[in-house]
């Protein structure tokens, strides 16, 4: 591991894969301030002390896209690692109900093919998870 630091905490991070029902994968633009900006992600966020990764999947999406969630079975994760930086990332499959996705943060959004999704530049976390998409070895 290039940045084994046991002193550095991890953060736990969750993003949901949602299709619509054509199929598409929905995908968030980090804003340019931010960091990784400018990259897709799939939508999600930190999880909060004492919050189940459910839970805080679904707030994240109720926050930031103004989306009322049913979070189902986890896909996959991630481990990112950079200096002073741990990050575990779980991947969940969603489901949305009777609304579009609104961005509230100023963010663009996409729904996505998932044969296109590597056109859209994203973290290096997400990377396996696209490829296991793309190959249609999910959900």
């Amino acid at each position: 591991m290039p940045y084994a630091d046991q002193r550095v905490a991890t953060t736990l991070v969750v993003a949901a894969v949602i299709r619509d029902e054509t199929g598409r994968i929905l995908l968030a633009r980090r804003l340019a301030g931010a960091h990784m900006g400018g990259l897709w992600e799939f939508p999600g966020g930190k999880v909060h002390a004492g919050e189940s990764p459910a839970a805080g999947l679904e707030r994240e999406l109720a926050e930031e896209l103004a989306l009322e969630a049913r979070v189902g079975a986890p896909l996959t994760f991630a481990v990112h690692e950079e200096p002073g930086l741990r990050v575990l990332l779980l991947f969940y499959d969603a489901a949305i109900g009777g609304s579009d996705p609104k961005p509230l943060e100023g963010q663009e959004i996409a729904w996505v093919a998932p044969e296109d999704l590597r056109s859209y530049a994203t973290p290096p976390a997400d990377a396996e998870l696209v490829e296991l998409l793309i190959r249609g070895r999910t959900g």
